[in-house]
């Protein structure tokens, strides 16, 4: 079982090298202003719920809504919620976004009342780049397919699997 964690401080977030594999925290994904991204979730292997969020500095466009939030965005897509295929339009200057996968994360607490009986609560939240979490990315056309581990510190690079391509212009 791999701590990525380590690793990642030493090369301060730069890529690294784990057995002949470059692994990625989060990667640089170029873009213009005004491309047009297709997401697509091909699959998940996880106990934890798992996601995609795209970090924009401007601003972007989904399903004819205006998302621009001052300096920039972080769109999430999550496997259970979002479209098949996500067509989300980039509005930046830097000529990337960062892409990364993310999960969602329970925590369990067990509080003590007055009367002496414990009283569970339960919250969720959003959790990326920490402990196993990697990302091997694979160029594809017109684009790159992202296999990805979640916090728990295995290698299978299963715990999600997505592709980002540019839509091409007609």
């Amino acid at each position: 079982m791999t701590d990525f964690s380590e690793k990642f401080m030493e090369s301060r977030g730069e890529p690294i090298i784990h057995n002949g594999q470059t692994l990625h925290l989060s990667h640089k994904f170029p873009v213009k202003d005004g491309d047009v991204l297709l997401i697509f979730i091909e699959k998940t292997n996880s106990d934890c719920r798992q996601g995609v969020c795209i970090d924009i500095t401007g601003s972007c466009e989904l399903n004819g809504e205006i998302y621009n939030m001052g300096k920039g965005v972080r769109m999430l897509f999550w496997e259970d919620t979002s479209p098949e295929e996500i067509k989300l339009t980039v509005h930046t200057k830097r000529g990337f976004v960062w892409v990364e996968n993310i999960w969602e994360k329970t925590s369990v607490q067990v509080l003590s009342s007055t009367n002496g009986e414990n009283v569970t609560k339960e919250s969720k939240h959003v959790e990326s780049r920490y402990y196993g979490s990697a990302m091997i990315v694979e160029e594809i056309d017109n684009g790159i397919r992202y296999r990805c581990n979640d916090w728990h510190p295995d290698e299978n690079f299963d715990d999600i699997v997505f592709t980002v391509t540019k839509q091409k212009e007609q």
